[in-house]
């Protein structure tokens, strides 16, 4: 009976525990979806996504890329890509922002994992 109740409040603990995380993770989550930065991103993304010619390159690309794993000889052809995509503005300014949505998320996985090595440790 007593290894019953001690399971019973173990595993309240760790519901406890998890629902306290996931409540942090979505404060984290609002946090980052109502920065500048990310809405920045957004609208970028969204003005990008309306430009069909811009889309059909970046598939055209994703493809190139996908097959230069398998074979090297298209690599001429998916560099030519590369820079016509890359003369593209709107897809600058979309790396550019997607870089910056990137090094928040490494800042926020950083912070986690120093908290944690040096809280357990």
């Amino acid at each position: 009976m007593l290894k019953y109740l001690m399971l019973k409040v173990s595993l309240w603990m760790v519901k406890s525990l998890n629902k306290d995380i996931i409540d942090k993770v979505n404060e984290i989550t609002k946090i980052i979806e109502n920065s500048p930065d990310y809405k920045k991103y957004l609208e970028i993304r969204k003005e990008m996504q309306k430009n069909s010619s811009l889309m059909k390159l970046i598939n055209e690309v994703k493809i190139l890329q996908k097959d230069a794993v398998h074979h090297i000889d298209n690599n001429k052809v998916l560099k030519d890509k590369m820079d016509e995509l890359n003369s593209y503005p709107l897809y600058r300014e979309y790396n550019n922002a997607l870089y910056e949505i990137n090094n928040v998320y490494a800042i926020i996985e950083n912070s986690l994992n120093n908290y944690f090595q040096e809280k357990f440790n």
